[in-house]
């Protein structure tokens, strides 16, 4: 151990009895805030895109097999057939999870006063399905695998507040398939809320079984097969493996039809280029704080420096050299900036963690689509927050360190 981190170690940060110099409180309070939102606007940042992007995928699939005809002219070609030669080839990927076929009806709900516009997804099991029972507010999601489930609905609370409706209550609903209008009358078994707006005001939540027979339909046909991925890191590798198997298999004479692949990435391409806009926020706040912690810093370095002249002429007079000088001092400041992280640390993974378990803070969900702030804690982005921090301020530490070279030994001695 060189003589100046011994020297740095025995230095006192109080300047008299009555606590710490405010030069140094300064700098390790300017540290600490600045990490603390730091900290803040990461976690926020990223608790808020995984919301939002499990939001957009729990209602459009991470991919969706769909009919291959662009033209709806001909309503045969609306629709895919779920054979079991296209199961095993999708679980021959040994990509995705358990598939999940869908068959989405346009219709309207109707009360004696009031009408609204829907689309009611046919679902199963899995999929679409498991996304709005975990966001249920009101009554139960019934099992649509089952036959007594079959003239039940799910409706959003968008909804339920334009009509009047709760669960439990009956409603008349109009379908249009084949160019003539069919009817039911069915239970609105639950209502959920996603507060994602621009699709709970769209969709509810029906039997396959119910949908299929709206359009004459067998109970393989559907409009949609939901896919869902083990690993959702890479989704679009996902579709491109499962298309080239798909092609593979049409060359083989194992899959007839027409079919397309859809990701998510494309139909929520709005959204997820909208919250890739938030990650230059967090750059600037990033760059912002780092800054001001900077200046701080190397202002109350320059203070520390100046109420230790006759220390430093002392040490030069003794020969020191002005590079183990300025050593002593950025040992110094280094101490003061382990101290402002920890306090940093501490006060903003707490408010975080405190929010996560909480919710304390709440937002606007027409606005923001959340009714209050998410926070994801990622350890490794923590980590290399407080490794970028210390480096930085190890880098601004050396800019002060250029005032030592200036002093001269006789008149810093009798320096007052």
């Amino acid at each position: 151990m060189g003589y100046e981190l011994m020297v740095a170690r025995r230095l006192r940060l109080r300047t008299d009895e009555r606590g710490l110099s405010p030069s140094i409180v300064i700098a390790a309070v300017g540290i600490t805030l600045s990490l603390v939102v730091m900290i803040a606007s990461l976690c926020i940042v990223l608790g808020f895109k995984r919301e939002i992007r499990n939001k957009v995928m729990g209602f459009d699939a991470h991919v969706s097999i769909i009919p291959g005809h662009l033209s709806t002219e001909d309503a045969e070609d609306s629709f895919i057939e779920f054979t079991p030669e296209l199961r095993d080839i999708v679980a021959g990927t040994g990509l995705f999870g358990e598939p999940s076929p869908t068959l989405d009806q346009p219709g309207i709900i109707k009360t004696d006063s009031d009408f609204e516009g829907i689309v009611v997804r046919g679902v199963k099991s899995g999929g679409s399905r498991d996304f709005i029972e975990s966001n249920l507010v009101a009554g139960y999601i019934p099992d649509f695998s089952l036959e007594e489930s079959k003239n039940k609905i799910v409706i959003s609370g968008v909804t339920a507040d334009a009509l009047g409706l709760g669960a439990g209550d009956r409603v008349y609903a109009y379908f249009f398939t084949g160019g003539s209008v069919r009817v039911r009358r069915l239970d609105v078994a639950g209502i959920y809320d996603t507060h994602f707006g621009d699709y709970d005001k769209v969709y509810a939540f029906g039997s396959l079984g119910m949908t299929q027979a709206l359009n004459s339909l067998d109970s393989l046909s559907c409009n949609k097969v939901e896919l869902y991925m083990n690993d959702a890191s890479d989704i679009d590798a996902g579709a491109l493996a499962l298309q080239e198997q798909m092609m593979r298999a049409v060359y083989e004479g194992r899959l007839s039809g027409m079919y397309r692949l859809s990701s998510v990435n494309a139909t929520g391409m709005m959204y997820f280029n909208w919250l890739d806009l938030l990650d230059t926020n967090v750059v600037v706040i990033l760059v912002l704080m780092g800054l001001v912690s900077g200046f701080t810093l190397i202002s109350s370095l320059f203070i520390i420096i100046l109420e230790r002249v006759n220390m430093i002429g002392i040490l030069k007079a003794m020969g020191a050299k002005n590079g183990s000088i300025r050593k002593i001092f950025i040992y110094l400041a280094q101490r003061i900036v382990v101290m402002g992280m920890l306090a940093g640390n501490l006060l903003g993974i707490g408010l975080m963690e405190l929010q996560k378990h909480t919710h304390v803070i709440p937002l606007s969900p027409e606005a923001y689509y959340l009714s209050y702030v998410p926070v994801e804690i990622n350890w490794w982005h923590i980590l290399a927050l407080n490794a970028g921090v210390f480096v930085v301020a190890w880098a601004m530490l050396l800019i002060p360190g250029q005032l030592i070279a200036k002093i001269s030994p006789a008149s810093s001695i009798r320096y007052e």
